[in-house]
């Protein structure tokens, strides 16, 4: 597998991608609208855009743009970010549930006996 990164057609980002298609020497085949080169983690991007003469990600946003979202906190959440959140979320609920369980089981434990001490079981 490699991942690539995918850019439309005035070569802004729009998502990384998943090869794993070779061809018959074993190397990846790469659409044709994608690149090996990674975007850069530091600075990072606002509006990545692929400079494919230089093969570097450069800063396509205005100062303008990065400023609007900069005071606004517009910035887009990642699904990473999303997908983070929706797991802490899931894990408090399964506690949750886990804990109503516990206390149901123990609760029927207790009737189980009360009802055996008095000779009804």
């Amino acid at each position: 597998m490699l991942q690539v990164y995918r850019y439309d057609e005035d070569l802004l980002f729009v998502e990384p991608v998943i090869v794993t298609e070779m061809d018959e020497a074993g190397n990846y085949v790469i659409p044709a609208d994608c690149t090996e080169v990674e975007l850069p983690d530091s600075p990072s991007l606002f509006k990545p855009k692929f400079d494919s003469t230089a093969q570097t990600w450069i800063e396509s946003a205005t100062k303008e743009e990065i400023d609007a979202i900069l005071n606004t906190g517009e910035v887009e959440e990642s699904p990473v970010r999303l997908l983070q959140e929706q797991n802490a979320l899931l894990l408090s609920q399964l506690a949750e549930t886990q804990q109503q369980s516990e206390e149901q089981a123990n609760m029927y434990a207790e009737l189980i006996m009360s009802l055996t001490e008095k000779g009804v079981l």
